[in-house]
């Protein structure tokens, strides 16, 4: 059975002041090592959020280029509560040279389930090819909680998709629909500079983490 095709990108449509962002990366890992990567994620969001910007977030604060940091983040605080399973994380979103916003607050949790990979054929149809691939979709939903400023919605999906017997693929989808003023704020230019950079590091930080796992193992 043919899984994929050529598959290392990202890219985003905007429509109906909504952001929909397609990324993939190819994982030179088995799917079950890159399984294992996305539920040591899951484990720390639960038990240790912080521990998340030493490798998943690691980097997603800024960019080394100045001129692309249209928005910068300062994470401040993570925390889970597990009373009532989602994770609380507080920044600050700093505008250079007009403004910050203080102690965003974004509440979300992980819901690790199996079911098929949903595909948006909109979206960079000539990239992907699935038929009936059997996976992990690791669904995330994020809730905000900061007067419709920064967000009215964001979520999205995690797919871990097998390729062959030693490579993966990490595939993520996410709708993104900002507050009226981000929305003013943020124009395609913006988004593809702050946001696709930001999912693309992530992304690139599972890989990372995956390859050195399992190049590990087979060193044993």
């Amino acid at each position: 059975m043919r899984l994929l095709c050529f598959l290392c990108f990202i890219t985003s449509v905007y429509a109906h002041k909504t952001y929909t962002t397609v990324c993939a990366v190819e994982v030179d890992a088995p799917a079950e090592v890159s399984d294992s990567i996305f539920a040591r994620f899951v484990q720390d969001f639960q038990q240790s959020p912080d521990a998340l910007f030493n490798w998943a977030l690691y980097g997603t604060g800024q960019q080394d280029d100045e001129e692309k940091n249209a928005f910068l983040l300062e994470y401040k605080e993570t925390v889970y509560i597990p009373e009532k399973e989602y994770g609380r994380i507080t920044v600050d979103v700093v505008i250079p040279g007009l403004t910050r916003f203080k102690d965003i607050v974004l509440e979300g949790r992980v819901i690790d389930e199996k079911k098929p990979v949903v595909y948006n054929q909109g979206l960079c149809a000539d990239s992907l090819t699935m038929s009936d691939i059997p996976n992990y979709n690791r669904h995330f939903d994020i809730d905000v909680n900061y007067s419709g400023k920064l967000l009215e919605h964001g979520f999205g999906n995690i797919y871990i998709i097998p390729k062959d017997s030693v490579h993966s693929v990490f595939l993520m989808d996410i709708n993104i629909k900002y507050g009226w003023f981000f929305n003013l704020f943020i124009t395609k230019k913006i988004y593809k500079n702050s946001v696709e950079w930001r999912v693309n590091r992530y992304m690139n930080n599972l890989k990372k983490v995956a390859e050195e796992l399992y190049a590990e193992d087979q060193s044993l």
